[in-house]
């Protein structure tokens, strides 16, 4: 069987249609674009949102035990379950959660906000510990200063608290994308 060529399809076409085929494609490339621009933006406001509400609630919650720190000039943090219980409030209230832990602002969290760790770095002496309060692995641990690390990686050098969550955020077209963000707040003497 011959393929014969078909000439006489483009001899039907004006000659405007074909620049209008690749206007409308264009178009729809440039509102396609526009909207990846969009939804990335909104990645990166939740991320921003995430981080701030992770430093404040990190910071609030290491609450150095200051007889301690008054007599031997020592900064512990000695009760981590009274930190994890203020840590949870603070960021209950930084991200507007409610009872149930999800966010009121369904375009930045789109469902309930979990934290997956929340560790307690106490230094003191050239020792670090570790205590896992949620998380894999909860339990002490005990190492050098310069040693211990936390779950992403930082190098642990004064006492501080690490906590990492996870979150859905709403996508385009409905889609859902489970995010996580983790920081870690020491707090650090003035020499």
């Amino acid at each position: 069987m011959h393929l014969k060529k078909c000439g006489h399809l483009l001899r039907n076409t004006s000659p405007g249609a074909v620049q209008w085929a690749y206007g409308i494609f264009g178009i729809l490339f440039l509102v396609m674009v526009i909207c990846f621009e969009l939804q990335i933006e909104s990645y990166r406001a939740s991320s921003d949102l995430m981080e701030d509400a992770l430093a404040a609630g990190n910071l609030a919650s290491a609450v150095i035990d200051l007889r301690e720190y008054g007599k031997t000039g020592i900064m512990q943090i000695k009760d981590p379950a009274d930190s994890y219980r203020i840590y949870r409030d603070a960021l209950a209230v930084n991200l507007g959660l409610n009872a149930a832990g999800e966010g009121g602002n369904a375009a930045l969290i789109s469902g309930r906000v979990q934290v997956e760790s929340y560790i307690v770095y106490n230094v003191s002496d050239g020792t670090v510990t570790e205590i896992r309060v949620v998380g894999e692995g909860a339990g002490t641990r005990t190492g050098r200063l310069g040693e211990i690390r936390t779950p992403e990686g930082q190098i642990v050098s004064s006492t501080g608290v690490y906590s990492r969550i996870s979150y859905p955020v709403k996508g385009w077209l409905g889609t859902e994308v489970t995010a996580r963000k983790g920081n870690l707040a020491e707090v650090v003497r003035n020499p």
